[in-house]
């Protein structure tokens, strides 16, 4: 997947644009000062139960019921209102779209349809991929805040429950040696899961979960003037097993 925020030529260069309809999350007073994170997790104590079906339909509907909540969230802020923005398209992959707005240098992400990322498992010793929620989402941008700074920054959704956020753009080598982002994922205390799977983790003992980082390949990583950024990977927490937590 090649990413906006690698791309060699400069951002003015995009062949055409984008026209998103969005609105921001509720205004501090209206929202209580809960963050939309903390909106879904309160949601999810009162949400209905699932309909039965395998994991992956399951998740399919959590997702659908959880960006639901969050488009009657925005709307129940009496001080906000659907707006349009229209931005230089930059790229499109599995995840994103992704805009580029020249007024603040900064790189506008709207997930794609249906799309909130994914995470994985080892199970019997193979690796599955599963879909993520949108509070799994804001979840995982907590921790790449808080792991590595520089995470996008949700603000919002559009009219079909689509995150939007904003992240600077990061200007370097978009192409720096695995070995160097190894090396920067050892520095941040991380030790590899499976490392020709780009799979990495780091025990938060203090919260009692591994926060899990994938796809930690070079091309989601630029080496910038002051260090390695990553710019598109996947985080996602698991409990620290058992036994682990007291040897930690």
């Amino acid at each position: 997947m090649d990413h906006a925020e690698n791309a060699t030529g400069h951002p003015n260069e995009a062949a055409d644009t984008a026209c998103i309809r969005w609105r921001p999350w509720p205004c501090e007073g209206c929202s209580g000062g809960s963050t939309a994170l903390d909106f879904l997790v309160r949601c999810s104590g009162s949400s209905p139960e699932a309909p039965e079906g395998d994991r992956n339909q399951v998740i399919d509907w959590s997702k659908q019921w959880e960006a639901g909540r969050l488009l009657e969230w925005v709307e129940s802020c009496e001080h906000s209102q659907w707006s349009e923005f229209t931005l230089p398209r930059l790229d499109e992959g599995s995840e994103h779209l992704v805009l580029f707005d020249e007024q603040t240098s900064e790189v506008v992400k709207i997930t794609l349809p249906g799309t909130y990322g994914d995470y994985y498992e080892i199970i019997e010793g193979r690796i599955y991929q599963f879909d993520s929620t949108p509070k799994e989402y804001l979840l995982r941008m907590g921790w790449w805040e808080k792991l590595f700074s520089a995470a996008p920054d949700p603000l919002g959704v559009t009219d079909k429950g689509r995150i939007v956020s904003r992240q600077r753009f990061i200007q370097g080598d978009p192409d720096p040696p695995q070995e160097e982002v190894d090396q920067f994922l050892l520095d941040a205390g991380a030790v590899a899961v499976r490392q020709s799977c780009w799979l990495w983790k780091k025990a938060d003992h203090e919260s009692g979960i591994e926060i899990w980082i994938g796809d930690a390949r070079l091309d989601n990583f630029v080496l910038a003037r002051d260090g390695m950024v990553p710019i598109d990977i996947r985080i996602w927490g698991v409990p620290i097993p058992a036994g682990e937590e007291q040897a930690g």
